[in-house]
């Protein structure tokens, strides 16, 4: 039995998966797209770029999961950085078990697998409707298939935390679900998880959960900083966040950004500069108004993928501020973490 954490964002997927001995994690932006194969591409021979696509067929279509696939099928990304009522969107919804079904088959495994699911939410969507909404996404298998294989994803058990409170697990539990680090028992701990849409809050007291804020701030809102200015010179600019986001990635490190749009090419560097100043003076704020005292916490965690990009102004802001080894995955590995462990207490 396969045992899953899947952290399905707004901004950015990530998964850890183990299969007996073996744990896979990955990461990858939270965009599918639908896919034709009736439709035939030409290409000069010989000299074809295209790379292996997994694709994914459900619900009698056909798809592909995360921004390089959809760029590499020539189809429309379909994201969900919508935060209003997400949990009520057939969009995240398919996205979701796409996901799921990505997770499942990513150590070779076809046909029926049976697997133990953890996903987690932003505090802010930590509801007992929205629990509830994910349960019944899950409650019954999740057929496909992968590359015409067939698949049938047996849900076993779901479990559904909030996500800073899997950055928190993922600190205190080992890889196989078993505690780490005991000092976590006795210490009060402020968890920030910094994901592409929201900036959750999280006091952890004695390993209970007692209080969680939730900041609409992310690398989402950079982004469309970023677009608004640069349509505002470029009106026939027709980028997407994907794409930004893609480019930007792809450019980490650099001393200057570039983005590229057909045969438009502009340095953004001091716009994405600006941009993140500007989203960071509302993350800041948010942190100060909830808590203009955080010397009482024994610990202050960051994660998430927002919280990595980040990290610069966090270390100059609170120089104590722990980040959490690659911390866009903190979240999966807490969850899978977190289902090892219910497993243990079972068992």
């Amino acid at each position: 039995m396969l045992t899953i954490g899947l952290d399905v964002g707004n901004g950015s997927i990530g998964l850890c998966v183990r299969d007996g001995d073996t744990l896979v994690q990955d990461t990858m932006p939270s965009v599918y797209g639908r896919v034709d194969l009736t439709r035939q591409v030409l290409s000069v021979p010989g000299k074809s770029t295209s790379r292996e696509v997994d694709v994914f067929t459900f619900g009698g279509e056909h798809f592909v999961l995360g921004y390089e696939q959809v760029h590499t099928m020539h189809s429309t990304p379909i994201g969900a950085y919508d935060r209003e009522q997400r949990y009520a969107s057939r969009q995240f919804e398919t996205l979701a078990k796409l996901a799921l079904l990505d997770a499942a088959t990513r150590t070779g495994r076809t046909g029926v697998i049976e697997v133990v699911v953890a996903c987690g939410t932003p505090s802010e969507d930590f509801t007992a409707r929205n629990v509830e909404m994910l349960q019944r996404w899950f409650s019954e298998p999740v057929t496909g298939a992968k590359n015409g294989e067939q698949v049938v994803v047996m849900i076993n058990r779901l479990e559904v935390i909030p996500q800073p409170f899997a950055v928190f697990l993922d600190a205190y539990l080992d890889q196989d679900g078993l505690v780490v680090d005991e000092e976590l028992e006795r210490q009060d701990v402020l968890v920030i998880d910094s994901g592409s849409g929201t900036l959750d809050l999280s006091e952890i007291h004695q390993l209970e959960l007692s209080r969680q804020t939730s900041i609409p701030a992310g690398l989402n809102d950079v982004y469309q900083i970023i677009l608004e200015e640069i349509r505002r010179e470029e009106p026939k600019v027709y980028a997407t966040a994907y794409d930004l986001e893609a480019q930007l990635r792809a450019q980490d490190g650099a001393q200057e950004f570039w983005f590229e749009y057909g045969a438009h090419r502009m340095n953004i560097t001091e716009l994405r500069e600006r941009a993140m100043r500007q989203v960071w003076d509302r993350m800041q704020q948010g942190i100060q108004y909830a808590y203009p005292d955080r010397s009482g916490f024994g610990r202050v965690i960051l994660a998430g993928g927002s919280g990595e990009a980040f990290r610069n102004y966090f270390l100059a802001w609170m120089p104590s501020i722990r980040i959490a080894p690659e911390p866009q995955l903190a979240v999966a590995r807490g969850l899978y973490k977190y289902a090892l462990a219910q497993e243990h207490e079972e068992s």
